[in-house]
């Protein structure tokens, strides 16, 4: 029952993230981010609650208290399924993730993806296309907004290591240009959501201290990969 109730989920968020923006095609039609922002918490509002009935999955935020205040900021999250591509809409008011540009060339999603809140990547482009990101960074952090990230870039299983998935160098040069704290989130929803199914349970996601602007890269990456790793390994043992 199991098995059948986590495809049928796959069958939905895929349904609904073709529905969302067609019935938000105003936002890409009158050029309007915020509409487009909210049809995505919408999207995800739905989506957590559908994962709660179909398959037991349920959450817990932790370490609220840890966010700044009244800034932009980073959290550097760690990414172990497709449930924090989810839930960061439902914390944070606008938040922004980073998309491929390929993406942007399928119909109705791609015109979505191209007014809602996003940082455009070109993994071609050279230093262009890291300049144009740093730029786009820098604005939604003068915005106020939250950028999310996942420092190892991919998704990596409870099981694996930083050797196998090492953290990338690139959140040095956002952190660097916006000059803003970055929030390092630790969670377990491999537990309970993987590439094969899924399983009854809460997933914990905690946001931990942030690390101040200014540091230098060395410093910085040390604190991030500890303080993300220590966190995890402990949710996952729970």
């Amino acid at each position: 029952m199991k098995r059948i109730n986590s495809f049928f989920y796959d069958i939905f968020i895929c349904l609904w993230g073709v529905i969302i923006p067609i019935v938000y095609s105003l936002s890409f039609l009158n050029n309007n981010s915020k509409l487009a922002d909210q049809g995505a918490k919408n999207w995800a509002r739905l989506s957590i609650w559908i994962l709660d009935k179909l398959c037991g999955i349920k959450y817990e935020v932790r370490g609220l208290e840890n966010l700044p205040k009244n800034d932009g900021f980073i959290v550097a999250c760690k990414h172990q399924s497709m449930w924090e591509t989810i839930i960061m809409h439902l914390v944070f008011h606008r938040p922004v993730y980073a998309f491929k540009k390929e993406l942007l060339k399928i119909p109705f999603y791609g015109w979505y993806l191209k007014v809602m809140s996003g940082i455009v990547v070109d993994r071609n482009g050279g230093a262009k296309a890291l300049k144009s990101m740093l730029v786009q960074s820098k604005k939604y952090i003068e915005n106020k907004q939250t950028i999310i990230i996942f420092p190892q870039g991919t998704r990596t299983p409870i099981s694996s290591n930083t050797k196998e998935y090492p953290y990338q160098s690139g959140i040095v040069a956002i952190y660097n240009t916006a000059n803003c704290f970055v929030v390092p989130a630790a969670l377990n929803s491999g537990l309970y959501w993987n590439k094969k199914n899924k399983k009854s349970g809460t997933i914990i996601l905690e946001f931990l201290r942030p690390i101040n602007p200014g540091l230098d890269k060395k410093e910085f990456m040390t604190k991030l990969e500890e303080s993300i790793e220590n966190k995890t390994n402990q949710l996952i043992k729970l």
